[in-house]
């Protein structure tokens, strides 16, 4: 199946070529409240493109601390899942040009006007905690404001502008910068396990003079202390075990983990569809955290200050920030989706959550009000192996774009939204895109001048593969 509703100065310097720091500050100025409310949009004027030497980092462990089996906790995160059925919310969100869901479409090669294509991803961000009650983990899915799924509003950004935190993968990890492009040409040279990895491990391609990219929120069931944890969760419909379609690269202020996605039963989440990604601590696999950061602020003033480079970056723009790198493979068509199969009935933009009910402003005005604000992401504790190449030999795909989804992760306790969070959110989306040379839909394109990024030689015509 595809599309269902199963479908579900120098600052940090991984992300000063992209010069999000700008774009990823907590506060924009929002329009004034009785104006029209902004689609999503951006000024380059309020990104800043940092320069200076690659860092030679050296940052201890960032402990946060929290219980993700507080019986509490459950009535966070029901209504932060809950967030995707409200339909307060949805409407405030489509009048801003974006949509409310829980799953979105990361497609490195989807078909002009289709749901399907040769390279198709699901992607979820999934929150795992103990509900109230009960003894044995379980997730829910987050919700994300982003583009609407089926158009894929996508930007072709030069590769020379992406920077990654290379180090964590190794003991000491001292984190330094390294161009995107340079990890490509030799993936070997920053895995934990080089051995991991057959054949050349030059993943780069001739194509690659811009990788394709989008930009998205995702919310965070974090409350007024305490943290989340959580996984992105990758199903890619053509990857089989032993024969991926995708190698992931995520990144964050912490540093970069690569893995291949199989879609191997052991990799499944709890919920059975898609695999787990994780930060890789010195060749072990660690979850993704968030904490709100006006408790990571508090914290580290009453210890006097920063005492780690850990720290200082945790308290800089852009630490709320996550790449999701999708580079595609040649691979032998073992997956879901080969090409072959007809197209189910599309998803809804935005299904309502299991469970959810749907909100009237009556409802909303007796609820708390919005505590929205930025989180900052950090990795809790070792729990086995770190998987990267998993002994395959891999080759790029050269047919297909790098896709670069630029996640910005913020924190809510209750769900609620107001109007400035959501002017703040399309106003940071919208700046991220301004950093493109091209800009439009691949899926639906309107006159748009040729893009580099594009795959489908032949307009119109479906399935070319």
């Amino acid at each position: 199946m595809k599309k269902s509703s199963t479908k579900s100065s120098l600052t940090l310097a991984w992300l000063v070529g992209l010069g999000l720091l700008g774009a990823c500050a907590s506060n924009p100025t929002p329009p004034p409240a009785n104006g029209p409310q902004p689609v999503a949009s951006g000024s380059a004027n309020t990104l800043t493109v940092a320069q200076g030497e690659d860092p030679e980092k050296d940052p201890e462990e960032w402990g946060i601390v929290g219980a993700t089996n507080d019986p509490q906790y459950t009535e966070v995160v029901n209504k932060v899942v809950n967030m995707v059925s409200d339909s307060r919310v949805q409407q405030m969100t489509q009048r801003r040009g974006l949509s409310l869901l829980d799953v979105t479409w990361e497609d490195t090669g989807r078909a002009q006007g289709s749901a399907l294509g040769p390279n198709i991803s699901d992607v979820t961000l999934q929150v795992r905690y103990v509900p109230a009650g009960q003894q044995r983990d379980t997730t829910a899915l987050m919700p994300v404001i982003r583009f609407p799924n089926f158009s894929d509003r996508t930007g072709d950004v030069r590769a020379d502008k992406f920077l990654l935190r290379m180090g964590n993968h190794k003991h000491p990890g001292k984190l330094k910068s390294v161009p995107l492009t340079k990890v490509l040409k030799n993936l070997r040279g920053f895995l934990s396990e080089p051995s991991s990895v057959l054949g050349s491990g030059d993943l780069s391609a001739g194509r690659d003079s811009h990788y394709l990219m989008s930009a998205q929120a995702v919310f965070l069931p974090i409350p007024k202390k305490g943290k989340a944890e959580f996984n992105p969760v990758v199903f890619n419909y053509q990857s089989a075990p032993g024969s991926p379609a995708v190698l992931t690269i995520l990144a964050t202020r912490q540093g970069t983990s690569i893995s291949v996605v199989e879609n191997r039963p052991e990799d499944g989440t709890i919920r059975g569809w898609g695999q787990e990604l994780y930060f890789n601590d010195e060749g072990q696999r660690a979850p993704f955290t968030a904490e709100r950061k006006s408790d990571v602020e508090k914290r580290i003033a009453a210890q006097g200050g920063p005492k780690s480079e850990d720290d200082r970056s945790a308290l800089q723009k852009g630490a709320d920030v996550l790449f999701l790198i999708q580079v595609p493979l040649k691979h032998r068509n073992r997956g879901r989706l080969g090409g072959a199969l007809p197209a189910p009935a599309p998803m809804a933009e935005a299904a309502p959550a299991s469970g959810g009910a749907m909100k009237s402003a009556a409802d909303m005005d007796a609820e708390d009000e919005s505590d929205v604000e930025q989180a900052v992401l950090g990795h809790g504790a070792k729990k086995g192996p770190f998987v990267e190449g998993n002994g395959l030999r891999l080759e790029r795909d050269p047919n297909f774009p790098v896709r670069i989804t630029v996640q910005l992760y913020k924190a809510t306790s209750n769900g609620v939204v107001a109007e400035k969070d959501l002017d703040a959110i399309a106003k940071t989306i919208g700046g991220v895109y301004e950093h493109a040379d091209f800009v439009g839909s691949l899926v639906i394109p309107d006159n748009d001048p040729a893009r580099p990024t594009a795959w489908q030689k032949v307009p119109g015509q479906w399935f070319p593969w």
